[in-house]
């Protein structure tokens, strides 16, 4: 009977401190596009403005595969303006590709196909 009690008050304590505790939310997963995904013609700026992107959440960007179809190249901010695909930049090529967005931050995205940065397939977002 004496360790029910001591149990019951344990969980009583846990409860209670988790109460106090801040709610955490939890981490989203977005189709960069939505039902368009991944591809030339797309406002990819529009798409993101008026989302609230955390570190913890995932990007997914899909498209089609094929004769140098389309990829995902990780840059930064000088290449993402310039449209360049700099030597070591990660490249992803699955045409279901999931980035976790890792740390806050600014966070850029182009196709790395010639042309495809420079008609529109390009995607910043801001990590908080």
């Amino acid at each position: 009977m004496a360790s029910r009690k001591v149990a019951l008050a344990a969980m009583a304590v846990v409860i209670a401190v988790a109460a106090l505790l801040p709610a955490t939310a939890s981490a989203a997963s977005y189709t960069v596009g939505d039902d368009s995904g991944w591809d030339i013609g797309i406002d990819y700026r529009a798409w993101a403005s008026g989302k609230k992107f955390r570190v913890g959440d995932t990007l997914e960007f899909l498209y089609s595969l094929g004769e140098a179809e389309h990829n995902v190249v990780l840059v930064d901010a000088q290449s993402f303006a310039a449209c360049t695909v700099p030597s070591n930049a990660p490249t992803l090529t699955t045409g279901d590709d999931t980035v976790s967005l890792t740390q806050a931050g600014q966070w850029f995205f182009i196709c790395g196909i010639e042309g495809h940065c420079q008609d529109g397939m390009k995607l910043a977002v801001n990590v908080h």
